[in-house]
């Protein structure tokens, strides 16, 4: 069996810049990618829409049932998970190589100083600053293309890049009833891997769709075509498809050996060799290898502090859009966003914060109709009117880590290949709550000051567990291994030749989109862990 310098276990952000950082140095690697190999000819992005699906998205589950249909999300009877009593958690896993970045909406957001070393005592600080990283987050946004914030406010950090998007005339409404609240907030525009300007052989955004539906035209940084070809194009990476992996092995010196993995094509139990590993596959998917290896887990803490984000939103019309000329505004989504400056008004009732995104617009399509009395002529003419003129206010919160929130092996449950399944033990708990009345109340507040006409919705509650995909924090790092499953640099503590190159070892959630700092952290991680391997030594 050939032995590689290199197994990386998932192809998405985390597991493309790895890969890529790593051929180009000069090192042999083998991917393993639980999803098949497919084509920008496989993207779904203009041929399927709304209208296309079997139930419209009627039925609340307009993401979860337009994923379905393009055949790029995991089967879940073939993968099954389980969560305890009875809740639910929308566990989201894409099966292609390019991973959820594929399908992503492509917000950069850094994370600020404060996310590193929180003012408050609540559990525990990151063993590192922003100075430390921020030099990665220059490098990443320049290798992915990030179109800029333009400056820092408070605590959140300027992004480098490229031009920002000109925000949209539903934003700039709200961007003037937000700026004269008397709450401190600042409208800026949102940082995105999305190219406002033709950019290292990739076109500028057109506006053809909303980016989380895919897109073919490279204008939005995914991690097949930016990362994951240009590493194959080096010959030095060895890309396996379809390779569910199970369990990771330890040799007699205490560093893993062999990956084994279930190729879901031919149904067949195969291992790959190599002299390093590293996780790339999620934090959930990561933890439940660890856990399926029974390894790197002297702490007891692999799975636990799972963490993401709250998400709550207000939604309204304005007059003064009415009857307006239809335009093109359903491209890549909101432009502009508040960054958290909670601070200014949350006192006692709640810790951490949250970020803001007015937006609105004419979209791909409106259902507006259900909250218009009538019939007819008349009842179509008022669709008409106020189809341009719809807006809604939504807030991103951060979730505290709590141990106990946590994944962990079913004792029953397995996937279609004998896997042990993943559980899922979560709940919000007083903060979140806390956190997200206030949202609905700053939501309502800004609505009116913009002058909104409001629609009904008299029992306002969160998404579900689970619904912002932005899965962190089930392998934290720290400098006791006591605490924590990493040490700083994403290297186990326990197994010297392992690393975890996504959101596991993240010590918080903080209230930013993750991405950016997953890969500026992997990048961070795998140039040391090259320096590591020359001096053939897993110790500084």
């Amino acid at each position: 069996m050939k032995t590689f310098d290199v197994c990386i276990v998932g192809s998405g952000a985390s597991g493309g810049i790895t890969a890529h950082t790593l051929t180009r140095a000069g090192l042999d690697c083998v991917m393993l990618e639980a999803g098949a190999s497919k084509s920008v000819a496989d993207f779904p992005t203009h041929r399927l829409r709304r209208w296309n699906l079997p139930h419209r998205g009627l039925r609340g589950d307009y993401f979860e049932e337009w994923l379905t249909q393009t055949g790029f999300l995991a089967d879940k009877s073939k993968e099954p998970y389980s969560v305890a009593n009875n809740q639910r958690f929308d566990w989201w896993r894409m099966r292609a190589v390019g991973g959820k970045s594929l399908f992503w909406a492509g917000v950069t957001p850094r994370f600020g100083p404060k996310e590193f070393t929180p003012d408050d005592t609540f559990d525990t600080r990151w063993p590192l600053t922003y100075e430390e990283i921020a030099p990665f987050y220059d490098r990443v946004e320049e290798m992915i293309g990030v179109s800029s914030t333009g400056e820092p406010v408070g605590d959140f950090p300027l992004n480098k890049g490229l031009p920002s998007f000109a925000p949209k005339p539903a934003e700039a409404e709200l961007a003037r009833a937000c700026q004269s609240l008397g709450r401190g907030l600042k409208v800026l525009p949102i940082p995105k891997a999305i190219l406002s300007r033709d950019y290292k052989g990739r076109p500028a955004c057109h506006y053809c769709g909303p980016c989380w539906q895919g897109c073919d035209s490279g204008s939005k940084f995914d991690s097949l075509r930016v990362f994951v070809l240009a590493a194959r194009n080096t010959g030095r990476l060895s890309l396996i498809p379809n390779a569910r992996v199970r369990s990771l092995e330890l040799g007699a010196e205490g560093t893993i050996q062999k990956a084994h993995y279930f190729d879901t094509a031919t149904r067949q139990w195969r291992e790959v060799q190599a002299r390093a590993f590293i996780l790339c596959a999620g934090a959930i998917e990561s933890s439940q290898i660890l856990l399926n290896s029974k390894i790197a887990n002297s702490s007891g803490l692999v799975g636990r502090y799972l963490s993401e984000h709250l998400y709550a939103s207000v939604s309204g019309h304005l007059p003064q859009l009415m009857s307006r000329r239809v335009a093109n505004e359903d491209g890549n989504g909101a432009h502009v966003f508040i960054p958290d400056l909670t601070k200014n008004w949350r006192g006692n009732k709640f810790i951490r914060g949250y970020q803001i995104f007015p937006t609105g617009g004419t979209p791909e399509f409106t259902l507006v109709g259900q909250n218009i009395p009538g019939f007819g002529k008349q009842w179509m003419e008022s669709v008409r009117d106020y189809y341009t003129a719809g807006v809604s206010v939504l807030f991103q919160g951060e979730v505290l880590p709590y141990a106990d929130n946590r994944i962990e092996l079913d004792p029953q449950l397995t996937d279609d290949a004998g896997i042990p399944a993943a559980r899922f033990v979560y709940s919000w708990r007083d903060n979140e709550s806390a956190m997200f009345k206030d949202m609905i109340e700053v939501g309502n507040e800004i609505l009116r000051k913009a002058g909104a006409e409001m629609l009904p919705n008299p029992n306002p509650k969160p998404d579900p567990y689970g619904h912002s995909i932005h899965y962190v924090g089930t392998a934290r790092m720290g400098n006791d291994p006591r605490s924590s499953v990493t040490n700083k640099w994403n290297q186990s503590h326990d197994v010297p030749n392992l690393f975890l190159n996504d959101g596991a070892p993240f010590v918080t959630a903080g209230n930013q989109n993750p991405t950016l700092t997953i890969m500026a952290f992997a990048l961070r991680s795998t140039e040391r862990m090259i320096r590591l391997m020359r001096n053939q030594s897993w110790k500084d």
